[in-house]
């Protein structure tokens, strides 16, 4: 329902738009990944049971950029963006065991972590709380 005449909403704050952004980034990069790896799992059943927690990662990335964008809550894109990020990590460490590193990895990284960081922002949480007290009205 669009605003009435005296009834203004506050437009969403740069740090939440732009954590959406890339949450929605995130999670079309994960539902390709996930695609993929179900698409090979014929060959491993390995190779599906990880694309199917791609495919967790991305539904959670998506629907988190979505109830933050509408104002209901920013917790699973915060979620998403934390699990993309500790797989990055987590990829890094194996990486430099082997004694290499993926650049993709690193961007990974720092887009999960953020994610984090943005939902995090004192302009973020006063946008939520005024959505959340607005709609609780």
């Amino acid at each position: 329902m669009p605003p009435g005449p005296g009834d203004r909403r506050a437009p969403r704050p740069l740090p939440l738009l732009a954590a959406a952004m890339f949450g929605i980034l995130l999670g079309l990069y994960d539902l390709l990944y996930a695609v993929l790896l179900l698409a090979a799992a014929r060959m491993d059943l390995v190779l599906g049971v990880i694309g199917l927690v791609y495919l967790g990662i991305a539904v959670l990335c998506v629907w988190g950029a979505v109830q933050a964008l509408v104002g209901r809550s920013s917790r699973m894109l915060a979620a998403g963006g934390a699990v993309v990020a500790v797989l990055a990590g987590l990829g890094i460490v194996a990486a430099l065991g082997q004694g290499a590193l993926s650049l993709w990895s690193v961007v990974l990284l720092l887009t999960g972590a953020g994610i984090v960081v943005l939902v995090n922002r004192p302009a973020t949480k006063e946008f939520l709380a005024a959505h959340r007290a607005r709609r609780g009205a």
